[in-house]
């Protein structure tokens, strides 16, 4: 697959190339090839990731790597963002569509943070006449494996999973050997758990350190998808489930015109889109959706706050993370993290203040160096974070519902709240209603589709 002889045939101009993949001889381990272009400089990467078990040799497998080894280029790409892609694979149509709509709003983020137009980003061309060949049809077994990322939205996911009594098992993928609560969470939840490690490509940061380098956000929602795939190939799973709930589709801000959502690869449309790619690029068998896309972050709040054994084991602190251990924060939570005081806001209204003070040992509510941060999450200033955090909307619900319910009426943020007018004396029925409503949209599989809404409904 490698790409021979590029810097002469590209007379030197700058460019982007995916080179190859291949799987080391322990049958676990793929690299993952890239070079960068530059200046008449040449930058070879090569990212590892380490999967649990031996990979099948398979077609299926195969394709699943193919989507891979283009996804994780996303992050190298974007350092320089050049003008030109080189990649050694036939893309009909359809497939280029799919990767050039990850790339421009995938990136829609990186874009808007870095002041960058969406027409700088290099496209990926169809071969004319090319028509891919239809994925294999695979029989697997009525398996789900659940993408846990150690927060609220999986263990509701997990659990409405159990009930239904799915045969249910969970994945990771750690970057740095690192899986924050993950296991932790598995465990609580009484299900076996695999990690997949990730090994960036060492130059990255240096790269990054040079003029003219770039940084930001990427799709990552995509990577973990499609890990989820090759291990559902690997397990013989049918189902690929994550947790994205509905309010996740709700762009952040706007740039150039377009919506931008740090959440665009949890959204529902991008969903359907993955969806729909894996059925005809990669194996038709496979089925990627979210369990719990029906839900809004209120919604998931309300039926988290019914687990009580999760309650000292979770977190949606996404610095919990990091790859530099120094950088992590000491607990399960931090100042830092719009995720930390978006979950204390969410989940106020439905546990008690003893429950909120073991679940997060921090008193969110009467720090007051975190009033330019609630701010711009209850759209007092700005725009909401670019992070997986409440609506404005949900957050001023929540607040106003803990008000109402003689919670943390005397703290910093409440009374911050109070004066800014946010908290409203009046009947908030019609509103909650609205946004504990089940959400319209789902692409759940035919086989659970009326068992999954009737255990939301509950």
């Amino acid at each position: 697959m490698k790409v021979l002889g590029i810097l002469e045939v590209m007379n030197n101009a700058d460019i982007f190339c995916y080179l190859d993949f291949s799987i080391q001889p322990d049958g676990k381990t793929v690299r993952f090839a890239y070079e960068i272009v530059r200046a008449n400089e040449s930058h070879l990467l090569t990212e590892t990731l380490v999967f649990p078990d031996v990979l099948p040799s398979s077609d299926a497998v195969q394709r699943g790597l193919r989507a891979l080894h283009i996804a994780l280029g996303v992050s190298y790409y974007k350092i320089f963002l050049p003008p030109s892609i080189e990649q050694p694979y036939q893309m009909d149509a359809g497939e280029a569509a799919f990767w050039n709509d990850v790339f421009r709003n995938g990136l829609g983020e990186f874009l808007y943070v870095n002041k960058l137009s969406k027409d700088k980003v290099a496209q990926f061309a169809a071969q004319d006449g090319q028509e891919f060949a239809p994925s294999e049809v695979l029989d697997l077994d009525e398996k789900a494996i659940l993408g846990i990322g150690g927060g609220k939205d999986s263990i509701v996911a997990g659990e409405l999973l159990k009930k239904l009594n799915v045969d249910l098992s969970g994945f990771v993928m750690a970057t740095g050997e690192q899986l924050g609560q993950s296991k932790s969470v598995a465990d609580v939840m009484g299900i076996p758990i695999s990690a997949i490690g990730r090994t960036l490509a060492p130059e990255l940061m240096n790269l990054q350190m040079q003029p003219g380098a770039y940084k930001g956000h990427v799709p990552i929602s995509l990577i973990f998808g499609l890990v989820g795939v090759v291990m559902a190939l690997t397990e013989g799973a049918s189902m690929v489930v994550v947790a994205n709930e509905a309010s996740s589709s709700t762009p952040t801000t706007e740039w150039e015109g377009e919506a931008v959502n740090h959440q665009w690869s949890k959204s529902f449309g991008f969903e359907k889109s993955l969806q729909a790619y894996v059925k005809q690029h990669i194996a038709e068998g496979v089925t990627y959706f979210s369990a719990i896309r029906p839900l809004t972050s209120i919604g998931v709040a309300k039926k988290f706050a019914a687990l009580p054994q999760y309650f000292e084991v979770f977190t949606s602190d996404n610095f919990v993370f990091r790859i530099d251990p120094a950088k992590r924060p000491s607990g399960r939570w931090s100042l830092e993290s719009p995720k930390s005081l978006s979950s204390y806001i969410l989940l106020a209204p439905w546990l008690s203040e003893a429950d909120i003070a073991r679940t997060f040992t921090i008193d969110f509510m009467n720090e007051e160096t975190l009033e330019p941060l609630f701010k711009e999450l209850t759209g007092l200033e700005g725009h909401p974070p670019l992070d997986c955090v409440g609506t404005v909307e949900e957050l001023v619900l929540s607040l106003n519902l803990a008000f109402k319910q003689g919670k943390y009426v005397n703290t910093h943020l409440m009374k911050l709240a109070k004066t800014s007018r946010l908290i409203q004396d009046k009947d908030w029925d019609t509103e909650a209603e609205k946004l504990l409503a089940l959400q319209p949209d789902s692409a759940f599989p035919a086989n659970l589709a009326d068992k999954i809404q009737a255990e939301l409904a509950q």
